[in-house]
């Protein structure tokens, strides 16, 4: 039996095809019983993700809704990975101590860091953290604090207070959307993370994969205003007017044969 994350995902991508269905035609789709269907659905609602109406599901804007960390974590794999890669390659030096946030993106970058030497991370993040307890060129220190169910991230006021303590030369961050503004998040627990990490770091770069540039339509929370990061790492190319405006702020882009 698959666990409810990837029920979750599988119901997504087929209203992501379909934004409004029966729920009898989303049962036929995917398989699941209609009890199962009816729990993972109240799920969805919940989370502001869809709307139950008359036997049918409607898909909503994706805005303003935080997924918990494992469902993150299985979205957009191969866009996480090019963007780490990126990363590793293009940003990160030997010696280097720098700030990992809390994001999905960055639990994959241990795999990336394997030929850098002497790398020291600060982090809340316990996916990261667990993917990096074997590799002995990385020094990392697990901020303390408050454990949040299925944050996969460690949360809270001590977990700022040790943050301060550290001055890194890199805080690598990610957000939920992004647009010629700034960079925005639906959390307002982690956007304090993230907030600390800026402001104690000499350098902020940003990832964020292309499905999170919304130009007209972001989440509530914003991180900061451009050119706060001096680099963003993404995996496509991103729209000219984009591009061009970042240029005139002054930010790097960073992607696939970006050169």
């Amino acid at each position: 039996m698959t666990n409810r994350d990837d029920r979750v995902l599988h119901i997504l991508k087929v209203l992501n095809k379909h934004p409004r269905i029966s729920v009898k035609r989303l049962i036929e789709l995917t398989g699941e019983s209609v009890s199962t269907m009816r729990r993972d659905l109240i799920i969805l609602e919940q989370s502001g993700k869809v709307k139950r109406t008359f036997g049918m599901v409607s898909l909503l804007a994706d805005t303003n809704v935080e997924f918990t960390s494992p469902f993150r974590y299985r979205t957009h794999v191969d866009e996480k990975k090019v963007i780490c890669r990126l990363l590793a390659k293009e940003i990160i030096k030997d010696n280097q101590a720098m700030f990992i946030d809390p994001s999905t993106t960055a639990a994959y970058l241990p795999n990336y860091l394997t030929d850098h030497q002497n790398l020291k991370v600060i982090t809340d993040n316990l996916q990261f953290a667990v993917a990096a307890n074997r590799m002995t060129n990385l020094n990392v220190f697990v901020t303390g604090g408050s454990l949040r169910p299925n944050s996969d991230s460690v949360l809270g006021s001590h977990t700022i207070q040790d943050i301060t303590l550290f001055r890194p030369q890199l805080a690598i961050l990610s957000c939920s959307t992004l647009d010629q503004t700034g960079a925005y998040i639906a959390d307002m627990e982690q956007a304090n993370i993230k907030f600390a990490m800026m402001e104690n770091a000499r350098e902020s770069i940003l990832l964020a994969d292309h499905t999170k540039f919304r130009l007209d339509n972001s989440d509530y929370i914003q991180l900061a205003k451009f050119p706060a990061w001096s680099t963003i790492i993404t995996d496509r190319k991103p729209e000219s007017k984009f591009l061009e405006w970042m240029q005139k702020l002054g930010v790097a882009v960073i992607y696939p044969g970006y050169k």
